[in-house]
């Protein structure tokens, strides 16, 4: 009896083991815009999300180099999976900048590090759905990362969450 119970055990760790969908998910940023338009920039990054709490928060972090002029980036999400020329969807979560009008002025100087890093915990902070919405978007390869430029205003950087 015991060795039987020490065998549905081990079965049941190895399947919880592979149960779900990845709690990682990597961008990596370059030249496109919202509308997946090719722009011309050296500027590059890489956007990093994992889904923490069991699958109720999302923590962030979000990496460039070579950037000027920076004063909106945000995760859009679009109704059905994109690729980079795909439009991106309308955006749901603010990393910097605010919905307009709520503007904030550009970041002046060149950035070459830590553009944002935090968590995305409850509905109120998104513009729109739920946190397990954006999840399931996230996971199915609907969401892009965008950052705005002054320079490029329609987005200088932009990458799928894979």
């Amino acid at each position: 009896m015991r060795r039987m119970i020490v065998s549905l055990a081990c079965v049941l760790l190895s399947a919880s083991a592979f149960a779900g969908p990845p709690a990682r998910f990597d961008a990596q940023l370059s030249g496109f815009n919202a509308a997946g338009a090719v722009v011309d920039t050296n500027a590059t990054g890489v956007a990093k999300v994992e889904i923490v709490d069991d699958g109720t928060a999302i923590y962030y972090q979000i990496n460039v180099a070579g950037l000027d002029g920076a004063f909106m980036a945000h995760i859009h999400v679009a109704p059905a999976p994109v690729q980079l020329i795909d439009p991106a969807g309308p955006p749901v979560f603010w990393f910097f900048g605010g919905p307009p009008p709520a503007l904030v002025d550009n970041i002046s100087e060149p950035i070459n590090g830590s553009l944002a890093r935090g968590y995305i915990v409850t509905a109120s902070d998104l513009s729109s759905g739920t946190v397990a919405e954006l999840i399931a978007a996230i996971q199915e390869g609907r969401a892009s990362i965008i950052v705005h430029t002054v320079d490029s205003p329609a987005g200088e950087l932009r990458g799928v969450l894979q």
